[in-house]
């Protein structure tokens, strides 16, 4: 796991995390006011109408589907279990329930997660409604038709060395949960995104909530909560897919923009441009052209010194170093441009490419593989009087890359 890596996903976790942490620490310390029955109840539908509009209105079927499913178990669980449980009569119904609910709920989150989001909305939110609405339906039918054996199924510890009684959750809920939170989680790690997040930090909220059931505030509070995080979690996407650039994963024009207006009175920039991109583009097609986009913003991502990159616009990219005279800059940028030229990238076809990493290993060898690799250049300048403000140390910095490339390319140029 890279730097950069680590930091995306921290970024990404922290803020829902300690949201949901924190109001975990109010409940069970009681840290809460007396609120009115009726607010308290009515809070989750506030929250779950302002997460499910903005699902919808961005598109994210996944987290709209999430959203409906916390509003169901919450109802479930306050209008439906929790009062049966709380008769004298001797039921099987509320427990089969509770044990149904969180049996299920954690396998529709793990399906519904890596459902990808291909179709039209209405279509897809249709058809997924559509199949949970008919495993709930058929699970339900079992439970009514066959309660007694669908109790010892569902009720029974099968391997006691395995289970938690302290939890509160049957044996077969406790581990659909664990494994289901072991897949997301093993993908969030791999692929951070904010909706990955808020899917994976709902699924074990709901976890820590239902066995909390007769508290008088976890239920309600902690789904407006959870409620809360899915809403988070689609305007933090959003706000990604707008300043973040989709191919290389580096922070697009509109943040580079944003970032101009907040530096100070000494920096420099850099414009980088990849040499003779679009004779490689022609002579290796686009994909590879794609490929070497994507490994020349990894190396920039590195860049020392204090400086980032973000992607200008095709093959240029900028990296702006606050605090840092251009001179400063050039050993930083150097070190960039020297690993970029030393990166090979691998050519192959179709019906060469491996099947699987082993063979791929087995097959690499001196003259197996057909390599190429790519150059840069770079022009430098830094916030003066003559260049004043960070659009006119930009054009300096063209100005400088253009004499790179007139040198000879692959090298870095100060602005005069």
């Amino acid at each position: 796991m890279t730097q950069e890596h680590l930091k995306t996903l921290i970024f990404i976790l922290l803020p829902p995390v300690m949201l949901a942490l924190g109001m975990g620490a109010a409940i069970q310390g009681a840290w809460l006011p007396e609120l009115p029955q009726g607010l308290v109840e009515v809070i989750p539908w506030l929250t779950g109408v302002l997460a499910g509009v903005l699902a919808f209105l961005y598109g994210r079927t996944r987290t709209l589907i999430c959203v409906i499913l916390v509003l169901m178990v919450y109802l479930g669980s306050m209008f439906q279990i929790r009062p049966m449980a709380m008769t004298t009569e001797a039921d099987l119904l509320p427990a089969l329930g509770y044990a149904l609910m969180t049996l299920m709920v954690p396998l529709v989150f793990l399906v519904n997660a890596f459902w990808s989001e291909r179709y039209h909305l209405m279509m897809d939110l249709l058809l997924r409604l559509s199949v949970f609405g008919s495993l709930a339906g058929f699970a339900v039918l079992f439970a009514t038709q066959f309660p007694e054996g669908m109790a010892d199924l569902l009720l029974t510890t099968h391997l006691p060395a395995l289970h938690w009684d302290g939890y509160g959750m049957p044996q077969l809920s406790f581990w659909s949960l664990i494994l289901c939170l072991a897949v997301m989680g093993f993908f969030v790690v791999r692929r951070p995104t904010p909706q990955w997040a808020g899917q994976w930090i709902t699924l074990a909220g709901i976890g820590w909530m239902l066995p909390q059931l007769f508290h008088a505030y976890a239920v309600p509070l902690f789904t407006a909560t959870l409620l809360l995080i899915l809403a988070i979690a689609v305007v933090h996407e959003s706000f990604q897919m707008a300043f973040r650039d989709d191919l290389t994963g580096l922070p697009g024009r509109r943040a580079l923009n944003e970032r101009l207006q907040r530096l100070g009175r000494c920096y420099a920039i850099a414009m980088t441009d990849v040499d003779h991109f679009k004779k490689f583009n022609d002579t290796h097609g686009h994909d590879l052209g794609d490929q070497v986009l994507r490994v020349v913003a990894a190396q920039l991502r590195k860049v020392r010194g204090g400086g980032k990159a973000y992607r200008y616009g095709g093959e240029e990219f900028t990296i702006v170093f606050p605090g840092k005279t251009a001179e400063q800059c050039v050993p930083h940028l150097e070190a960039v441009r020297e690993a970029i030229e030393a990166y090979e990238i691998a050519i192959r076809n179709e019906a060469s490419r491996p099947s699987n990493k082993r063979e791929g290993r087995a097959r690499r060898g001196p003259g197996k593989e057909r390599t190429v690799s790519v150059t840069i250049s770079m022009g430098v300048a830094e916030r003066s009087v003559d260049h004043p403000d960070p659009q006119s140390v930009i054009k300096a910095a063209d100005q400088a890359l253009y004499a790179a490339k007139q040198a000879g390319r692959n090298q870095v140029c100060l602005a005069e």
